[in-house]
C-alpha cells in the first residue's frame, strides 16, 4: 500500500480531520465538457509552485453518470469517497492550494459549493471544435460505453422525445449544448479555452489572478506550443468542411448556447 492509499485508509476513521483539512485548504475546481482543454489546463497549472492540480480520477467516470441521473448522488460521492481522497492528497503534499481541472465533476458543482465553498470555474470551448473532437474520439458510437445508453436527455428536456431518432452527430451536438447550458445556469465564472491559450494576459486575468497564484509567460508560451490530449484520428472534418445538413443541425441545437458563450458563426 503506497503512502497516499494509507492516508485514505486512516481517514476512513477520522472524518473530523478530513473536514478540517478541506476547510483549511484553498480549493478550486475548473469544470466543463471533455474535449474542452481540461487535460491541457491541468498540466499547465500543475507547474505553479505551491499548489497541487489533478485532472480526472478513474472513479469520477461513473460518478458523472450517477450525478447526472440523481443530483443527490453528487453529494454522496463527495462525502463518502472524494473528500477523503482530496484530504489524503493535501496531507501528503502539504501544499496550501489544491485544485482539479476535471470534466467529470461538472454535475457536482452545487454539491461542491455546499460542502466546501471552493473557487469554481466553467471551462468552455467552441462547440464546433468540441463536436469534431468528440466525433473523432467515438463519443456516442455503439462501442462507447461511457455515453451510449447511459447519457441522454432528461424527460423534461426538449430533446427527450426526439432522442431515439437523432443520429450520432446530433447527439454529440446535444451533449455539448446541454452541458454548457447547465453550467451557464449556475452562474459560475466562465473561462473560454480559446482565450486563455491565445493570450497570456487573458490566462493571467481569468485564471491566475482569481487563484492568487503566479506562472511566468515563458512557461505558458512553452506549453501552449505543445497541446495535450490531442485526438489521434482526425477523420471527421473541421467546420468549414461540414455538410450543409450538419451545419444546420449544429446551429439548431447549439446556436443559442454558442451565442451565450460569445462565439459567432
Amino acid at each position: 500500500m503506497d503512502f497516499s492509499r494509507l492516508i485514505q485508509f486512516l481517514l476512513l476513521f477520522d472524518a473530523a480531520r478530513v473536514k478540517d483539512t478541506l476547510a483549511e485548504t484553498k480549493l478550486f475546481f475548473i469544470v466543463g465538457l471533455g474535449r474542452s482543454g481540461t487535460a491541457f489546463l491541468s498540466h499547465l497549472l500543475d507547474k505553479v509552485n505551491g499548489i497541487d492540480v489533478y485532472h480526472e480520477t478513474p472513479n469520477d467516470r461513473n460518478a458523472l453518470i450517477d450525478a447526472y441521473r440523481d443530483p443527490m448522488m453528487a453529494r454522496k460521492y463527495l462525502t463518502d469517497y472524494r473528500g477523503r481522497l482530496i484530504a489524503a492528497r493535501i496531507i501528503e503534499s502539504r501544499n496550501p492550494i489544491y485544485g482539479e481541472v476535471n470534466s467529470y465533476l461538472r454535475y457536482h458543482v452545487e454539491a461542491l459549493e455546499e460542502l466546501w465553498n471552493p473557487i469554481i470555474m466553467h471551462l468552455a470551448r467552441d462547440g464546433r471544435a468540441v463536436v469534431r473532437s468528440a466525433m473523432n474520439r467515438g463519443t456516442f458510437a455503439q462501442a462507447d460505453r461511457d455515453h451510449s445508453g447511459r447519457l441522454e436527455p432528461h424527460p423534461n428536456n426538449f430533446w427527450y422525445e426526439k432522442w431515439p431518432e437523432m443520429d450520432r452527430f446530433s447527439r454529440v451536438c446535444w451533449y455539448w449544448a446541454d452541458t454548457n447550458q447547465y453550467l451557464l445556469k449556475l452562474n459560475i465564472p466562465l473561462v473560454r479555452f480559446e482565450d486563455v491559450i491565445s493570450s497570456y494576459n487573458e490566462f493571467a486575468e481569468q485564471i491566475l489572478q482569481p487563484l492568487s497564484v503566479e506562472l511566468s509567460s515563458s512557461v505558458w508560451e512553452e506549453n501552449v506550443r505543445k497541446p495535450k490530449n490531442v485526438s489521434e484520428t482526425q477523420q471527421f472534418p473541421a467546420w468549414n468542411h461540414w455538410t450543409d445538413r450538419q451545419k444546420q443541425i449544429f446551429e439548431s441545437i447549439c446556436g443559442d448556447v454558442m451565442f451565450k458563450l460569445g462565439y459567432t458563426f
